[in-house]
């Protein structure tokens, strides 16, 4: 019987293995660092570079108004708008267009205030200007739409059903790089319908009232009831 070797050659039989080691050790080092290298490029793309992604929302209630002694129709909407990229984007303006659901026909508005529809013809008009918003915000207020061109005829003459598709108008860079050529995308229209339950030529013309526009399958939350003590 032969004893085993535990000298110098025992040793150098046992290096394989230690190679085999340091190889898989190395492997996985290589892989961490690239995993880590990945993750670094793409939290910087998300923080830093990816180009502006603009959106816009819309509540279940607006309001339909008149202004110029109710010669004007006009339409105020709150509405918010989300940034979802890096860097900063610009909405030069909004455009509406609205249908009647009832007669079919159609016209155009554009962001002239705002600010909800003052009750005064007195007060002054905050005029909207381009919106500058940084990457990862918002921006909310109401924004009231007055007609594109000749005021009249007004569209609304009755109570019913509109149908509004809003659009932004964003501003493309003055020095567009490569992932602005490669991910562009303007903002997508927003379409979205909302039902006028009376009309006052009266109480638009004179008193400077605004009728509520809700969406129909929208009802208001319930009141919280006191827990019976």
């Amino acid at each position: 019987m032969t004893s085993p070797d535990t000298g110098l050659g025992a040793g150098i039989t046992s290096f394989p293995g230690i190679a085999r080691i340091a190889s898989r050790g190395n492997r996985m080092a290589t892989l961490i660092s690239a995993f880590a290298f990945s993750f670094s490029g793409v939290s910087f793309y998300e923080t830093v570079l990816k180009r502006p992604k603009l959106a816009a929302f819309v509540p279940p209630v607006m309001h339909y108004a008149r202004d110029s002694g109710g010669d004007i129709e006009l339409f105020a909407i709150p509405v918010t708008v989300l940034n979802d990229g890096a860097r900063t984007g610009t909405v030069l303006a909004m455009e509406l267009a609205v249908t009647d659901m009832k007669t079919g026909k159609s016209k155009r508005y554009y962001s002239a205030y705002l600010g909800d529809h003052p009750h005064s013809a007195d007060t002054t008009n905050r005029s909207f200007a381009p919106l500058s918003i940084p990457g990862r915000a918002t921006f909310s207020d109401t924004v009231r739409f007055y007609p594109i061109g000749n005021p009249l005829p007004k569209l609304v003459d009755d109570a019913g059903d509109f149908r509004f598709t809003l659009t932004l108008q964003t501003a493309d860079p003055a020095h567009p790089d490569v992932l602005d050529w490669l991910f562009h995308a303007k903002p997508k229209p927003i379409e979205f319908e909302r039902t006028l339950p009376w009309i006052s030529e009266q109480q638009l013309g004179f008193r400077r009232a605004t009728i509520a526009m809700r969406d129909r399958s929208w009802n208001p939350p319930a009141e919280p009831r006191d827990e019976p003590k």
